[in-house]
């Protein structure tokens, strides 16, 4: 156990100390300065400094500020609604709605919507002084941006995230033929997709060498899915199969120079991005919405049940709700009850001897630097320390407050707030999630075809196959979100398909043109089935020649459908 969180620290420790400086300095210095109610407010918007840990400097900057400014907007209004509830109730679950749209919209990593929706129910127990709440939270928020700005001697997230892609793909060669082939197939598309978008964060040239180095590991993973989709018994160390030899040949080619045209990540602009994710197909919009209901929903029923914090149980709905499926939302719920009892464990231990405030203070700084360092890898062991952050806060901003009571009650109402995020759940997505996936579905299989035509027809092959795989990713989110690891038949063999034309198969001639055509026609009329809810005119689609697993895909699709 402890080295495992010796290596967890050695791998993040840069994150804490980021997320610890950003809070906790404002409140230090409203501390030092006579004014700790002040540094309460100004580590809300210090909070912004969480965001961007792993993105590139430039990028981490720049959504710092955007998440700074939002908070120096979010929190003097929440307070200024906290004395009419409803008016509060509507307030919070409309921040909380475009919170998460703008994230899901921008793929915002984790912590995402919720450390800004944490101050938006956080203000509505501050006394409502806009003008001050808002040079305070901007002050804060510019000691994150300042704190964000400072290098770190660690390699850049982009190296990172291409040497993780390149371990991803030979993942998929050591994972062929084994009953895990699937799951890494996904995780080797995410980690190209994330290294290639981390590269576009950064606004790296053409010539830079980690482009050459993604698009050489996209050539192998081409190969290497098709190598695995193939493969019905484990790769022995030593097999020499002829594509991958062609594929790793391409691919020293690139990494040497000799393909000078190498394809740029794509710079969508922010207005693109937010009309993709606001088209009738998308599914941030819906998602969004169901977070904003949720969080509305826990902070309305901690308001009638007369909760002296309230806000916590909206919290903990908006902290539950960011597990993808059922399962990991049972197992998130259970990790943040038992975090946070060992958290007010940790708080009472902290505050029975009643501590000076700059005591408090940098208790607040170091609970959320190793908060943050050990969230990815332990969720309930970091929830314990995070616990301790908004109680210290809490402390600071109302010093005359009985913290005692804050502490049992935050038991309570994390408790309340954990069963009602499952309820809600289990009420909310599934249904609304469902109906949505046959759009996912068929955008996926546009995608295909598109893939496929760019490859038989002639065309770009590089944005084709971007869309695919930001396709199949949204499929595998969605499909968890509605059934978690049970895919249905239909979503099967899209899932095949899709990964049968992100593979290349070596030494295959493409079919003859009036087939293919064909094919690419069936696949259409299957999406336009999907889309319509309606059985596709025709179940037994034309064979293609060479091609018997996509032909055999396309079947058992159209069976599915008919069906």
């Amino acid at each position: 156990m402890i080295r495992w969180l010796s290596e967890a620290f050695r791998a993040r420790w840069y994150v804490g100390v980021r997320a610890g400086l950003s809070v906790g300095l404002p409140l230090v210095a409203g501390v030092l300065a006579g004014h700790p109610d002040w540094g309460a407010v100004a580590s809300l918007g210090g909070i912004a400094g969480v965001y961007g840990a792993d993105s590139p400097r430039r990028h981490r900057m720049r959504l710092v500020a955007a998440v700074g400014v939002t908070l120096a907007v979010v929190v003097p209004v929440s307070s200024l609604c906290a004395a009419h509830p409803w008016l509060s109730v509507a307030f919070v679950g409309v921040v909380a709605a475009l919170a998460g749209f703008g994230c899901l919209a921008l793929r915002v990593p984790p912590p995402r919507e919720y450390l800004i929706i944490l101050p938006a129910l956080v203000a509505t127990g501050v006394a409502a002084e806009p003008l001050r709440e808002a040079a305070l939270v901007a002050a804060g928020a510019l000691v994150g941006l300042l704190v964000a700005a400072v290098p770190v001697p660690r390699e850049p997230p982009q190296n990172r995230a291409v040497r993780r892609a390149w371990l991803a793909v030979q993942d998929v060669l050591r994972t062929a033929g084994t009953p895990g082939a699937a799951g890494t197939r996904r995780r080797a598309v995410a980690d190209v997709a994330r290294a290639r978008d981390l590269l576009r964060q950064a606004r790296v040239p053409g010539t830079d060498d980690r482009l050459r180095e993604l698009a050489a590991a996209e050539v192998v993973l081409a190969s290497a899915l098709s190598v695995s989709l193939d493969a019905r018994e484990p790769l022995p160390p030593d097999a020499d199969v002829p594509g991958l030899r062609w594929a790793r040949e391409a691919a020293d080619g690139i990494l040497r120079g000799e393909q000078h045209d190498l394809p740029e990540p794509e710079h969508r602009g922010l207005g693109e991005r937010l009309r993709e994710a606001l088209s009738p197909h998308a599914v941030v919009l819906p998602a969004a919405a169901r977070i904003g209901v949720a969080v509305a929903i826990g902070y309305a029923l901690g308001r009638l049940l007369g909760l002296a914090h309230a806000y916590w149980v909206g919290l903990t709905v908006a902290a539950v709700l960011q597990a993808t499926n059922l399962t990991l939302l049972r197992r998130r719920s259970l990790h943040r009850v038992a975090g946070t009892a060992v958290g007010v464990g940790l708080a009472a231990a902290v505050f029975a001897p009643h501590p000076p405030a700059l005591a408090v203070a940098l208790v607040a700084l170091l609970a959320q630097l190793v908060a943050e360092v050990f969230m990815p890898v332990s969720y309930g062991f970091a929830v314990a320390f995070v616990t301790l952050v908004p109680l210290a806060i809490f402390d600071l901003a109302a010093p005359g407050a009985q913290i005692g009571a804050a502490v049992g009650a935050r038991a309570l109402d994390t408790a309340l707030g954990a069963v009602l995020a499952l309820v809600l759940r289990l009420v909310l997505w599934p249904k609304a999630t469902a109906a949505r996936l046959p759009q996912v579905q068929a955008r996926t299989l546009r995608a295909v075809a598109g893939l496929f035509g760019a490859r038989w027809l002639g065309g770009d092959q590089v944005p084709a196959r971007r869309r695919l795989q930001e396709a199949v990713l949204d499929l595998h989110n969605v499909t968890q979100d509605a059934f978690g690891e049970r895919w249905d038949q239909v979503g099967l063999a899209v899932d095949e398909l899709a990964f049968l034309a992100l593979g290349v198969p070596f030494g295959r001639p493409h079919p003859p043109r009036p087939e293919a055509e064909a094919l690419l026609s069936r696949l259409e009329q299957l999406a336009d089935a999907l889309s319509r809810g309606t059985p596709p005119p025709d179940r037994h689609p034309p064979a293609l020649p060479g091609y018997p697993r996509t032909s055999a895909a396309t079947q058992l699709l159209a069976g599915a459908l008919a069906s």
